[in-house]
């Protein structure tokens, strides 16, 4: 079954039409990428299916329960609020379910690396400190990171922060992880530290839905990817009939990556 599904999601921003009607699903142990030019919506769907944006109309799922369910309204119905097709309590359990990891990792500067973490399992889940702190310090030791415990954000380089953000996002135990553009923030050659740890999520099957620019990544990990441009999905599909598909806009875009 279908950790996430997605049915024609569309979204409208000051009259412009951001997603046309989107449709996504992604099993468990998945890794789903999501690629396409900036400015196709790939950002925009991955808030959405986060919550942290409302959809002005179609369905989400997670673990087949209906999370949002809204029909396509009037401009002025969509200002009335946010509200209008949510289902509480599964939205509710669903924020259990998943882990964000932004592409500016959104640590809080006035909170050690340590503290960062702990912080979901303590206010959002109501552990006890030491059980947080524990398993806190587990996850740094996974990442590399147990000597930087007591540090600051501001005293990391990108791909550290990067994976103290992986690191929080996987205190909570998550059925699926959202990763928005994972790398763009960090120097190339930090790129590879957090590329070989989203791999490793995959080797422990790891359900991913992971909005990238780096297509040599998305085609060796993925299991699945779906092209967006102007709002729509054009192609989806494995990654080689992605990559060897003969759809003209998707063969252009891929053609301004070197070695893919």
């Amino acid at each position: 079954m279908a950790i996430l599904e997605m049915k024609g999601i569309k979204k409208r921003f000051s009259g412009e039409e951001i997603l046309k009607g989107i449709d996504l699903s992604c099993k468990e142990g998945e890794v789903l990428s999501i690629i396409g030019p900036s400015g196709s919506g790939k950002s925009t769907l991955l808030r959405i299916a986060t919550f942290l944006e409302s959809a002005d109309s179609g369905t989400i799922l997670y673990d087949g329960k209906t999370v949002f369910q809204r029909e396509a309204q009037s401009e002025s119905l969509r200002k009335e609020g946010d509200s209008i097709g949510w289902d509480t309590a599964n939205r509710q359990q669903a924020k259990a379910l998943f882990g964000l990891v932004f592409q500016n990792f959104n640590l809080f500067p006035h909170w050690t690396v340590l503290e960062n973490i702990i912080a979901p399992l303590i206010h959002v889940q109501k552990k006890e400190k030491t059980y947080a702190v524990e398993k806190g310090m587990a996850l740094l030791e996974r990442m590399g990171l147990s000597d930087k415990a007591g540090q600051y954000p501001y005293s990391l380089s990108g791909g550290q922060k990067q994976r103290v953000a992986i690191a929080r996002a996987l205190a909570l135990e998550p059925k699926i992880l959202f990763f928005d553009e994972p790398t763009s923030a960090l120097d190339p050659e930090l790129t590879g530290e957090v590329l070989e740890l989203i791999r490793s999520l995959k080797n422990e099957q790891m359900a991913m839905v992971i909005v990238t620019h780096e297509m040599g990544f998305a085609r060796e990990i993925s299991d699945k990817i779906l092209f967006m441009a102007e709002g729509e999905v054009l192609c989806q599909g494995t990654s080689e009939e992605l990559f060897n598909s003969e759809n003209l806009r998707l063969k252009n875009f891929l053609g301004n990556f070197r070695g893919v």
